[in-house]
């Protein structure tokens, strides 16, 4: 194994199998701060690949955009970028903190801060799609957040009225009875919370939010825009060959389920409520909602020796979670495949991804993705991997999902 290298940015030139331990010491400057979203990696690993592979006005996607983290470098970089997301919640934080608001709408939030709770009937239909919704909110923070989320939805200015709705998001989980720790909601019976008051918490989150722009006002970003919400099959005729980097973190093999880890956010937002859950995760890569009349079946070959040795050993044990792991190296090539088309000859794909265990097995998920890449016209240029540190994901998945400690970054050049 090789010793950690201890930088506090990665170094433009990188060794092949390099193992770093990033000590930054500011991740939170610009927007990064907004909303405490699960798994997003350090703004530190786009950021390298940015400024060694791009110029000024170059495209960057961020195929599995998240919180927006690429693409809010991408943006203070001067390059223009590009993100996919199935998520709307991710795709409204892509927007909002890729945007610096002008002073006249800085000066405009500010003079209507008393506004956002003026009363407003509010009708039950409006309340959020959320089951048991008294277990998880008090009645006072359930008419309160209503009333704010009427009043931002009043306002007509774009701009506003998404970065209003990010810090409305930002609270929910903290004016709830959720515990503040987990990414996954639930009460803790022995650890029970007191819930922030909704007004002081929105007030606080709106001022402290407007304060990451006034180091920023002078920079000249670069522009943002949502191409797709689904990273397999990106449908876009122009953008072939015209990208000029791509640099994402896909998720972990059944590791995290944004889906549900989000659904009081997106429930509030009115994005998606909890009768919408599984057929909005089915559209996750390597879902785990598969039909048992699927798994119970054979799974095919992948046509990779050691991703097929896996299979049939977790097969033996649990026939639903091999599928999984089937599905989503399956869907991880209609994604390569995907980017391939886009990406200008000689570009690179860099993909930031976690190994994982799963029923005591051993999964080299970077590896597999190499081998994969490898098939379908791309070159390994360089592999090195970083230690997690404050990833917002502790979850022990009772063997279903080991404990991920290593990211690995895989460089790879489009020939």
């Amino acid at each position: 194994m090789n010793s950690l290298i201890q930088v506090e940015e990665i170094p433009i030139n990188v060794k092949l199998n390099s193992q770093f331990e990033i000590n930054a010491k500011n991740l939170r400057y610009f927007t990064h701060s907004f909303f405490k979203y699960p798994c997003k990696f350090i703004p530190n690993i786009p950021r390298w690949a940015i400024t060694k592979y791009t110029k000024e006005k170059d495209l960057i996607l961020d195929c599995f955009a998240g919180s927006g983290t690429t693409l809010v470098e991408a943006v203070l970089l001067g390059r223009n970028a590009l993100g996919v997301d199935f998520d709307k919640l991710s795709q409204l934080l892509c927007i909002t903190k890729t945007n610096i608001l002008s002073e006249n709408e800085i000066d405009y939030i500010r003079a209507n801060l008393p506004q956002y709770f003026k009363g407003i009937k509010i009708n039950k239909n409006s309340y959020p799609q959320i089951k048991n919704l008294y277990h998880w909110f008090s009645q006072e923070a359930i008419e309160d957040l209503a009333t704010i989320k009427a009043n931002i939805y009043n306002i007509t200015n774009q701009n506003i009225q998404n970065f209003l709705l990010v810090c409305f998001a930002s609270i929910i989980r903290k004016c709830s009875y959720a515990d503040d720790n987990s990414p996954k909601p639930y009460i803790s019976k022995r650890f029970p919370k007191k819930p922030l008051p909704v007004k002081e918490l929105f007030l606080k989150t709106v001022i402290n939010n407007l304060k990451s722009f006034d180091k920023f006002s002078k920079y000249k970003l670069g522009s943002t825009k949502i191409i797709s919400d689904d990273a397999r099959v990106i449908k876009s005729s122009k953008l072939q060959n015209k990208i000029d980097l791509v640099i994402t973190s896909p998720p972990y093999i059944n590791a995290f389920d944004y889906v549900r880890s989000l659904r009081l956010e997106n429930s509030w937002l009115g994005y998606y409520g909890d009768d919408d859950i599984l057929p909005i995760k089915k559209q996750q890569i390597g879902t785990e909602n598969i039909s048992s009349l699927i798994y119970s079946e054979k799974i095919e070959k992948s046509n990779i020796v050691k991703l097929d040795l896996i299979l049939k050993k977790i097969f033996k044990v649990d026939k639903k979670r091999a599928h999984v792991i089937y599905n989503y190296f399956s869907d991880m090539e209609k994604n390569i495949c995907t980017i391939r088309n886009l990406l200008k000859t000689n570009a690179h794909y860099v993909i930031v991804v976690g190994d994982s265990k799963i029923r005591d097995v051993n999964i080299p998920t970077h590896d597999i993705l190499i081998e994969i890449a490898e098939r379908n016209g791309f070159k390994l240029d360089n592999v090195f991997s970083y230690i997690i540190k404050n990833r917002y994901l502790r979850i022990p998945r009772a063997g279903k999902g080991g404990l991920i400690k290593m990211d690995w970054v895989i460089d790879l050049l489009k020939i």
